[in-house]
C-alpha cells in the first residue's frame, strides 16, 4: 500500500508536468520623435483676465464699451485720441514651449483672421489690421511668458455694434 501512495503520488506530479504548455513571443516597438512646439496665453498680472488661460484658444473679452463715458474692465486702458477714436488696451502673455528639439528660440508671427479696414489692431507696436501674417518676434524665448500688448482703436465714425475678431499666432522654431 505503501508503495502504491508513493507511485501513485510519483505518476500525478509527472502528469502535470506532461500536461503545463507555455509560448512566448517578442515584439519589437519603433517610434520616431518629432520635435513639438506648444504656444498658450496667459493671463498677465497688469492685463484683462484671459479667458482659457494656460490653454491655446484664449480670448479677450472686453465686454460692453463706448468712446465717451461708460466704463472698462479691470486692467484694461481706454484712450481717445481727440474726438476722432478711443483705443482700448491690455497686456496679455505668450508662452512657448519646446519639446525633443535643439532650436534654441523662435519666430513668433501674427495674422488677424478678417482683415478689418475700420478698427486698427496692434499687438505692441506691430499693425495686424490688414490680415496678412506678420513677425511679432524673431527670437523668442522658450518656456518663459512673454508680454505683448494688443491695443483695438476704433473710430468715431464706425457704427455702433460688436466688434469679434481673432488672431492667429504661430511660433516656429529657429
Amino acid at each position: 500500500m505503501k508503495n502504491r501512495l508513493i507511485l501513485t503520488g510519483v505518476l500525478t506530479a509527472f502528469a502535470g508536468l506532461v500536461n503545463a504548455q507555455t509560448g512566448s513571443g517578442t515584439m519589437g516597438i519603433t517610434a520616431d520623435v518629432m520635435g513639438s512646439i506648444n504656444l498658450t496665453f496667459v493671463t498677465d498680472a497688469s492685463g484683462l483676465a484671459v479667458t482659457g488661460t494656460t490653454t491655446s484658444t484664449g480670448a479677450l473679452p472686453f465686454g460692453n464699451v463706448q468712446m465717451y463715458g461708460g466704463s472698462v474692465p479691470a486692467n484694461v486702458t481706454k484712450t481717445l485720441t481727440s474726438t476722432t477714436s478711443f483705443t482700448l488696451s491690455t497686456p496679455f502673455d505668450v508662452r512657448v514651449d519646446l519639446a525633443n528639439s535643439a532650436s534654441l528660440t523662435y519666430t513668433l508671427s501674427a495674422t488677424l483672421s478678417s482683415a478689418d479696414a475700420t478698427n486698427t489692431w496692434l499687438i505692441g507696436a506691430t499693425d495686424i489690421s490688414s490680415g496678412s501674417i506678420t513677425t511679432i518676434t524673431a527670437t523668442g524665448a522658450y518656456a518663459t511668458a512673454v508680454p505683448y500688448t494688443l491695443h483695438l482703436t476704433v473710430p468715431a465714425s464706425a457704427a455702433s455694434g460688436a466688434i469679434s475678431n481673432s488672431v492667429n499666432f504661430t511660433a516656429v522654431g529657429n
